[in-house]
């Protein structure tokens, strides 16, 4: 190994050096693995975030033009942003950025968090501290990883006040923990509920008593002060104005207020008060009841399983030190099933390193052999783990795959490299070893173009294959080699004969000619090979075509009519287009040009089976009209909640009521029945109880079988107009003009406006003001005034101040009694004194009811509206209309607004889905060049590039003939395929091309079988190993989404690649005239 080492690169490094450096390099990958993230799922972030808030009791539009405008444009600072939106809704606000994907994400965190502290204290009062909220690839992704419940024999916002001083700042101590959450509690509130005749006839307004309750509560710094002391000395003093009574008690006879005569009477004149809890603005409970949940979530790189540990020995001593009565139970462990899933992993790996090393010990029934291939694979994970922690990689269900598939085509290389250096004691063929390894890392960059959200969960995935190989290489060229010697492993020569009794046995003529048999085994093969290789050569052309036939044209995808009116389109239609080819010639044009590329693509379902990435879940998601309200919603689920917690089967059920509209539960079940019958049990009588229950829609789903849904709606239409502009009111101004310009057509009969498009139409409408300008301008009246009038009579909820109590700070919100007796027609009809005299609403305006936008949009800072309608007739007619409307409709918009066509397109050749296999070209690339490079040749790249579609003929006959699901994981084993099918191809030819320039007198035909009878060996051991390591992943009683495919469409393709080596290769490689 030392000559070799000092021949190819000049360095004088002995194997025993070379042994004890990667041997020291190991062990220190061996420390790291403590410090490797584990968790359940990726958590790797899209480029971007998101930063919402509360504003109760404020509408759409209020909560944009105070709180959201306001956070959008300060957020639209931070550097690296790509785009920007926000959507304000009744009592929220959200504000959506994406970020270049070269921008540091947590700089861009750290500056968006800094931002909305200086922004926090210009906002509304009634707008609580925005959070933000890093865009995950899943849903749970950055979802609590363990939840607690406290129970106690006290008031649940005493049980919250005492958990947020004494327990949670023990827990937010811990390293890795990002964000203790807690919530259940409903805090307390001051409700004034006021008659608006008796201000109006004193002179009080609802102003004057805000300001009086404020006056009262107000706190103010007033300076410092110093003072000298009795011995000379100065001191210095705090000022400030606090107020005079700090009973921490809400008593109105303590605050006066000035009436029109100039009197003060007490504030507990004018209004009626009551503590009162606050009203819910949604509702979270888990099993039904009613408590305090304490959840955690961890950062992005902590160790879930270490971090687990630490958290449950932080609630032991919790534990020491509760008062009596209080009690905590942990509520979910999502460590449990990480546990459980690495388990499975740990036994999916310890079966394949035991089938391959078996495989490797019958081959070669060599001890030494077998301790050379467990070293190398050793130190090789171990020096891989280096570099996990370096690149930051995450040890979660996709990377642990990874690392078990990556297992076979380590020792792939292993095997390659050994049997070479056995065989020449050289290192001639890494050069090929190389290659093939590049082809396999090329083909898994493609990864790193796909779909961000694919791509989010499969680059660790992929980084730790391409990893693993490239630590591979290392190890093949310098270890493998080194240990050779040093065990002193040479090549498998003749059995030396022990003893006389087994020398006679093996004398007896019956023995010589098995042995002389099999000796001429390999004769007669080469002999056969070299014949048919002649006969395929000759054939050429036929052997090519047949192989053509067998993967498939794609004539079935052809369309039964070609739009246009040109002279193709018309000869098409004449031909191919008409109802005698497509009864008559087409189901047999297309059974005999379609192949099994036909067979693959119409009778293979494209979906994925049920993955296990996730614990067992049903779902249940219920929904009431317009003009629900949160008790209505909260009654309804709470009866599907008594009705589950009669099922001793189910571990915990989730309910969360979001909305008046909306709510939903989430079913776990125990260990025990989650996949047996029960669930599917329950999910029919869950939709027998909702049926039953009625009085709103419901949704079911979460398991393999189809969902239900009760929800009968319209659709909202699929012609689509979006708008944009930089005022709200104007943009509104002009799409109404749009719409009634659209609705001037017969064929159209409603057109909706929305913030965004939807499905189906909603039932939202909203009370409005249709002003008479003319009316209010003769008045004197202008809307302000009028708003003014009005406000005192139908005031709700008003919040006023607050007043700290023993039980914390509380709200003081300011009612009207008479918003809950008036009606809307005694709005329109009651006079209000609005200017110089009384007025009847309905002189001055008109209330109507309409659909209105719920929410208001925002994109790059332009808000938006979204028209949409459906138009009877064809939809091509439809779409010319509404261009020609568009048009003329541009003419007239002024400068800063615009409207443009959004048309739904499902054509196959702009889906997302054929961008995939577009994707492929890439990989076909990689190996042209790395080949070519390797070869100094264009024409034998091309040999082991066409082999690449023999081999999916393999996975397309493997998914029809075995009935398979196809997902993401058939995908990615025709990316996996493309990098390990062309190996055997490159062993072979760099083979072939070596015997050539040692034997150049040698016929073409002759080095190729010898190439072949060289490398068939090792290529037949390597093809093998990578099929037994992926059978593990087809072993169990469910076939897993991804995992299942890409196992099965993997070793199918390699199984039909042995066949385009064995027959196409050569007919590609050699020439006619060389045979």
């Amino acid at each position: 190994m030392k000559k070799l080492l000092e021949k190819h690169s000049g360095l004088k490094v002995s194997a025993f050096t070379l042994i004890v450096a990667f041997i020291c390099v190991a062990l220190v990958g061996l420390t790291l693995i403590p410090l490797l993230p584990v968790k359940l799922n990726p958590s790797r972030t899209s480029p971007g975030f998101s930063v919402s808030f509360n504003m109760s009791g404020a509408s759409s539009r209020v909560v944009e033009m105070e709180a959201t405008s306001k956070l959008e444009a300060m957020l639209a600072r931070v550097r690296g942003i790509r785009s920007i939106s926000s959507t304000s809704g009744n009592g929220w606000g959200r504000v959506n950025v994406s970020l270049d994907k070269h921008t540091n994400v947590e700089m861009a965190r750290f500056e968006a968090s800094t931002i909305i502290r200086q922004t926090w204290p210009e906002l509304p009062k009634e707008v609580n501290y925005p959070t933000i909220q890093m865009s995950g690839v899943g849903e749970r992704s950055q979802g609590p990883f363990i939840s607690f419940t406290i129970n106690a024999p006290s008031t649940p916002i005493l049980i919250q006040q005492y958990a947020d001083e004494h327990i949670k700042p023990r827990l937010a101590q811990i390293a890795g923990v990002y964000k203790v959450n807690l919530n259940g509690a409903t805090p307390m509130e001051w409700r004034l509920e006021y008659d608006s005749e008796q201000l109006r006839s004193l002179g009080v307004s609802v102003d004057d008593i805000r300001q009086a309750v404020s006056l009262h509560y107000r706190k103010e710094f007033m300076g410092t002060s110093d003072v000298e002391q009795v011995d000379g000395g100065k001191e210095w003093i705090r000022l400030a104005l606090v107020p005079e009574k700090s009973n921490r008690i809400f008593d109105p006879s303590d605050i006066s207020i000035v009436i029109k005569d100039g009197k003060m009477i007490g504030l507990n004149e004018l209004v009626k008060v009551t503590r009162e809890e606050e009203e819910p603005q949604s509702y979270y409970r888990i099993n039904g009841l009613n408590s305090i949940y304490l959840s955690l979530v961890a950062e992005e790189t902590a160790n879930q399983l270490a971090l687990s540990k630490q958290v449950e020995a932080v609630m032991e001593e919790v534990h020491e030190f509760l008062p009596a009565g209080y009690e905590i139970h942990m509520s979910y462990n999502a460590t449990e099933y990480i546990k459980e899933e690495l388990s499975k992993i740990y036994l999916r790996t310890g079966m394949t390193v035991l089938i391959l090393l078996l495989f490797v010990l019958l081959i070669t029934w060599r001890p030494k052999y077998l301790f050379l291939i467990v070293v190398s694979l050793t130190i090789n994970m171990a020096i891989a783990i280096i570099f996990y922690y370096l690149f930051g990689l995450e040890m979660q269900l996709y990377s642990l795959a990874g690392i078990t598939i990556s297992l076979n085509l380590v020792i792939d290389n292993t095997i390659v490299m050994s049997d070479h250096y056995l065989r020449h004691r050289n290192l001639k063929a890494f050069l090929s070893v190389l290659a093939a390894t590049l082809t396999t890392m090329g083909a898994l960059v493609v990864i790193f173009f796909l779909d961000e959200k694919i791509r989010l969960n499969l680059q660790d995935f992929a980084a730790v294959v391409i990893i693993n190989l490239g630590v591979s290489l290392l190890v093949s060229l310098f270890f493998v080699p080194s240990l050779i010697e040093k065990i002193g492993l040479k090549r498998k020569g003749r059995r030396k004969k022990s003893g006389v009794r087994w020398q006679r046995l093996m004398d007896h003529n019956w023995f010589r000619w098995i042995r002389r048999i099999m000796r001429r085994i390999p004769v007669y093969f080469s002999h056969f090979y070299m014949w048919l290789i002649r006969i395929l050569c000759r054939w050429r052309v036929a052997v090519c075509l047949l192989l053509l036939f067998a993967f498939g044209f794609p004539v079935f995808l052809l369309p039964e009519h070609m739009k246009g009116e040109d002279k193709m389109a018309d000869f098409y239609n004449r031909t191919i287009g008409t109802p005698t080819y497509k009864e008559k010639v087409k189901p047999i044009v297309d059974k005999v040009f379609g192949g099994s590329l036909r067979l693959f693509v119409q009778k293979v379902y494209e979906g994925s089976y049920f993955t296990r990435n996730d614990e067992v879940v049903l779902y249940a998601n219920a929904t009431l009209p317009n003009g629900s309200t949160l008790e209505q919603m909260n009654t309804l689920i709470k009866r599907m909640e008594a009705y589950l917690s009669g099922f001793s089967e189910i571990k915990q059920f989730h309910t969360s009521v979001q909305s008046a509209r909306r709510a939903s539960i989430s079913v776990n079940f125990t260990k025990e029945h989650q996949y047996s019958g029960f669930p599917y049990t329950l999910k029919a009588n869950i939709i027998g109880k909702a049926l039953q229950l009625g009085g709103g829609s419901w949704d079911v789903y979460g398991l393999q079988d189809q969902g239900f849904s009760n929800d009968v709606r319209e659709s909202a239409g699929s012609f689509r107009v979006k708008m944009y502009g930089y005022n709200y009111d104007e943009l509104y101004f002009w799409a109404e003009k749009l719409k009634e310009k659209l609705l001037s057509h017969r064929r159209i009969k409603e057109v909706t406006i929305s913030s965004a498009f939807s499905n189906w139409k909603d039932d939202y409408k909203e009370f409005y003001f249709d002003l008479d300008k003319k009316r209010m301008a003769e008045e004197g009246v202008n809307a302000q005034t009028l708003f003014a009038a009005i406000r005192p009579l139908y005031g709700r909820n008003m919040e006023i101040g607050s007043v700290l109590t023993q039980d914390g700070v509380e709200k003081i919100k300011l009612s009207s009694r008479q918003s809950e007796e008036r009606d809307v027609w005694a709005m329109q009809y009651f006079p209000v004194h609005a200017g110089r005299r009384d007025y009847k609403l309905s002189e001055l305006a008109k209330v109507e009811k309409g659909q209105m936008p719920q929410e208001v949009a925002k994109e790059n800072q332009q808000y938006r509206l979204c028209l949409q309608y459906e138009y009877i007739g064809a939809s091509e007619q439809g779409y010319r209309i509404l261009d020609k409307d568009l048009e003329e409709f541009k003419e007239i918009l002024p400068m800063g607004y615009s409207a443009k066509s959004e048309r739904q397109n499902w054509s196959w050749g702009s889906s997302g889905v054929n961008k995939q296999y577009r994707l492929l070209l890439i990989v076909v690339a990689i190996i042209f060049m790395i080949t070519s490079i390797l070869f100094n040749s264009l024409k034998q790249p091309l040999a082991i590039i066409f082999v690449i579609p023999v081999s999916y003929i393999g996975v397309f006959l493997t998914f029809y003939w075995f009935k398979l699901n196809f997902d993401q994981g058939g995908f990615a084993s025709f990316v996996l395929l493309c990098g390990i099918t062309v190996n055997a191809s490159i062993y072979i030819l760099n083979e072939y091309n070596a015997l050539r320039r040692r034997f150049p007198h040698l016929s073409s035909l002759r080095a190729y079988v010898k190439a072949w009878n060289i490398k068939i060996i090792p290529i037949f051991l390597t093809v093998t190993s990578t099929i037994l390591g992926f059978i593990p992943f087809m072993v169990g009683t469910e076939k897993e989404g991804f995992w299942f495919p890409l196992a099965a469409g993997t070793i199918g393709g390699l199984i039909m690649s042995m066949v385009g080596v064995f027959i196409l290769l050569p007919v590609l490689t050699l020439k006619k005239k060389d045979i």
